[in-house]
């Protein structure tokens, strides 16, 4: 059985990484995100 404790910070980095990709796959959703941002100021 492998130590997943050493390998657990890896595969967190690489799950927001993909998520953060993913993100960037519908544009209209970044633009929305922008405009609450800036909305709060």
């Amino acid at each position: 059985m492998p130590n997943w404790r050493k390998y657990w910070p890896h595969a967190c980095a690489l799950a927001a990484l993909l998520a953060v990709f993913s993100l960037y796959t519908r544009p209209e959703f970044l633009v929305d995100l922008a405009n609450q941002v800036w909305a709060c100021f």
